[in-house]
């Protein structure tokens, strides 16, 4: 019989619990994945084909940097105290199964955790599993990543910088501390975060302007020229006559996704400073606020040459996930507890 693949992918709506906030935290650093599974087989073409997953270079960054750093433990060693790790894959084999099973859990042991076991009769078939699902695989993971950090954010908010957002824009942001408006003008805010450590610096653009039409706001070269615009007017480099702009050189990343239930378009490329040394990645999400016929540029960058400028990408992108249209105080719903 040929070997075909259950798809469990009702997936995040599997197995979802609602009593996350009453289970312990899940351990772990950003980006780490837990991998279970027999250790012959990761040792082998098994584990290659999970590490060739997993592991896959971060498209739009300036140097190589995997998605995920993989931990391995044999399921013998799979205990309590590795069961509250964030995020989890588990694979087994089991030459008695006609096709391949797959199944996500949300928080089935911490919260916020994502589980995924594979359960598959041979190599083939995990080999068919990954090709077909390995995107998929990836972004449930960091979603739950940007919900772990917009928790965080939630419980040390700068609401200075986030009344300026609510007042100018118009919209809800959750802004933690160590951010600071660095700019603020009619439809526009920029909030920056300048760390302690030597040459660090991480950045959150938000325009707003009218919305025209899909055909024109939402053009991919249309998104670059506007992104260019609002950074040459605002983001000036050290010296003088000299601002941010895209590497003109290098195509962006475009993609369609779905922004917090709303159509969105993004874009991904590497910056630079116009004749200066800085650079970097950027990540940029356009968005139209239907209600008030308003088109929301987000745009997110980081600057740090002397480290990884993964997981530094991905806490800007989760603050630029936690904005919405403000609604208005009785609207808001405090942060669930990590």
């Amino acid at each position: 019989m040929q070997k075909t693949v259950i798809l469990l992918l009702a997936m995040l709506a599997v197995a979802c619990t609602t009593d996350g906030p009453r289970k312990p935290a899940a351990s772990g650093k950003s980006g780490e994945m837990l991998v279970v599974m027999n250790k012959t087989r990761w040792e082998g073409n098994a584990g290659e084909i999970i590490k060739d997953a997993f592991m896959s270079y971060i498209p739009m960054l300036p140097q190589a940097e995997p998605h995920f750093n993989l931990f391995h433990i044999e399921p013998s060693n799979f205990t309590k105290l590795f069961e509250t790790h964030r995020n989890i894959f588990v694979v087994e084999f089991d030459p008695s199964l006609e096709r391949g099973r797959i199944e996500a859990k949300r928080d089935p042991w911490a919260y916020p955790q994502m589980v995924i076991n594979v359960k598959v009769p041979n190599e083939e078939v995990l080999l068919r599993i990954m090709n077909n699902n390995d995107a998929s695989f990836i972004n449930y993971y960091l979603k739950t990543e940007r919900e772990r950090l917009i928790n965080a954010y939630g419980r040390m908010i700068n609401h200075q910088a986030r009344n300026v957002v609510r007042n100018n824009l118009g919209l809800d942001i959750t802004v933690p501390e160590g951010y600071f408006v660095a700019k603020q003008e009619d439809n526009f805010v920029w909030l920056r975060q300048t760390g302690t450590r030597e040459e660090l610096e991480l950045g959150v653009l938000i325009t707003v302007m009218p919305y025209k039409h899909p055909d024109t706001d939402f053009n991919h070269q249309i998104i670059r020229e506007r992104r260019d615009s609002i950074t040459r007017m605002h983001i000036p480099g050290t010296f003088p006559n000299t601002y941010m702009i895209t590497y003109p050189d290098i195509p962006h990343m475009f993609d369609e996704i779905n922004f917090n239930e709303i159509y969105a378009v993004e874009a991904r490329g590497l910056w630079r400073i116009k004749d200066d040394y800085m650079g970097g990645p950027f990540v940029n999400i356009t968005f139209v606020d239907e209600k008030n016929s308003r088109l929301i540029n987000l745009d997110g960058f980081v600057y740090a040459p002397k480290f990884d400028k993964r997981d530094y990408l991905r806490q800007v992108e989760a603050l630029m996930y936690s904005v919405k249209v403000y609604a208005g105080e009785e609207e808001q719903v405090a942060p669930e507890e990590v």
